[in-house]
């Protein structure tokens, strides 16, 4: 019986080539054809199904054949990681929930955890200069503190940090969203969340504000997160699952998550200060 990496690279074998020679339709095809194999098969797991049967659809209702072949592509490249059954197993292994209804994704009041790592990603890309701190650790607020300057002075006017993939926010699955316990300045923040390998892909995101007088919970239900795409909102996205998250991103910005201007942005130094990050139910 073939297995579903075998299937999937034997279709990239075949489809790579007929793209490069120009037959993009036939690439997508092939790619197509493949993923229905697998779906109907007895050997993809429920998570890998899911992911085929949402790159199929889209791909097949993408606005060009070039697009919806490098989504079935990227959805291949997951499975191939490794990415969808480290996720169903992370799933598997989850924590009962506790006596509040929540699962522990993350905890910051010892330090910041080695994994998964946290990048840098500002406005500079795009000629700004807003600047971010990276996500360092004050020991007397037992808590990680997102820091730096965030102005639109240049262009762009965000300052961000994104988590490399990680499957322990599998913990998310049985999760209805986000819980965060925050102190921060009074600005308004974004969470975001990607459920694709791809690095400048889709991102899932929702506005929070952080008061600056007490540490404060904020819960963020997934069905609030809007799909966005460099800033603009992504039609006919399927809502964000807990069980999809690959990674998670802050964000100090002067546009919301629908792509509106925070009224009351402010050009400046920001900081925001994360205990805990959690699923509730």
């Amino acid at each position: 019986m073939t297995s579903v990496a075998e299937r999937l690279k034997s279709a990239i074998s075949v489809g790579a080539p007929v793209y490069n020679s120009g037959d993009v339709g036939g690439c997508l095809r092939t790619y197509v054809s493949a993923a229905l194999e697998v779906i109907e098969g007895s050997t993809a797991t429920a998570g890998e199904r899911s992911l085929l049967r949402d790159a199929i659809e889209r791909a097949t209702g993408a606005d060009s054949k070039d697009e919806g072949a490098w989504i079935m592509r990227r959805a291949f490249d997951t499975i191939l990681s490794g990415a969808v059954a480290l996720k169903e197993r992370a799933m598997a292994a989850a924590a009962a929930p506790s006596a509040a209804g929540d699962y522990e994704v993350l905890s910051f009041e010892r330090g910041v955890p080695q994994t998964p790592r946290w990048r840098i990603l500002d406005d500079v890309i795009m000629g700004g200069r807003s600047q971010s701190d990276g996500l360092s650790y004050d020991p007397v607020e037992q808590a990680a503190v997102f820091s730096g300057r965030v102005t639109t002075d240049g262009g762009g006017g965000f300052a961000s940090l994104r988590s490399d993939d990680w499957s322990g926010f599998a913990s998310f699955g049985p999760a209805r969203g986000v819980r965060l316990l925050v102190r921060g300045d009074g600005r308004t923040y974004k969470l975001n969340a990607k459920t694709e390998a791809d690095y400048d892909g889709v991102q899932y995101q929702a506005d929070f504000q952080a008061p600056a007088q007490k540490w404060t919970q904020i819960d963020l239900p997934f069905s609030g997160f809007k799909p966005t795409f460099r800033g603009r909102l992504v039609p006919d996205r399927p809502p964000l699952q807990g069980a999809a998250i690959r990674s998670l991103g802050l964000m100090a910005s002067k546009f919301t998550a629908s792509g509106g201007v925070i009224s009351e942005f402010k050009n400046g130094p920001f900081r925001l200060g994360i205990r805990v990050i959690k699923g509730f139910v």
